[in-house]
């Protein structure tokens, strides 16, 4: 499991501790061999390029999107374009590199009081 996965896990954990539902979601495409085709064919996912790696339902209703990144990895061109225009539409959306950055974000965002 790669550093960013484990923080992927704990963020999933956290939220399963409060009640909230996180999705992990995947961007891109896998191949795989058609029986009846007879033939590799490619199944893309059907999520855009630069979607959030984490998306979280909240026992409030809201819909949180989270990129989680380990330093020095940054957000690609198109991971920076989505968050922003899931933000200008309203949604909690950013990039995580800590459990800890992910708690404090919760906090100023007014999703948990403690």
């Amino acid at each position: 499991m790669t550093r960013e996965q484990s923080l992927d896990k704990k963020i999933m954990l956290w939220c399963g501790q409060h009640n909230w539902l996180c999705f992990h979601t995947n961007v891109g495409k896998i191949k795989f061999y058609d029986e009846k085709q007879k033939e590799w064919r490619w199944f893309d996912t059907g999520l855009p390029v630069g979607w959030p790696d984490l998306m979280i339902l909240t026992d409030k209703g809201k819909v949180i999107y989270c990129e989680t990144k380990i330093h020095p990895r940054k957000p690609t061109k198109e991971q920076v374009k989505t968050i922003n225009i899931l933000s200008e539409r309203g949604f909690i959306a950013f990039v995580c590199y800590s459990i800890e950055e992910f708690v404090e974000k919760m906090k100023s965002e007014g999703m948990i009081c403690y």
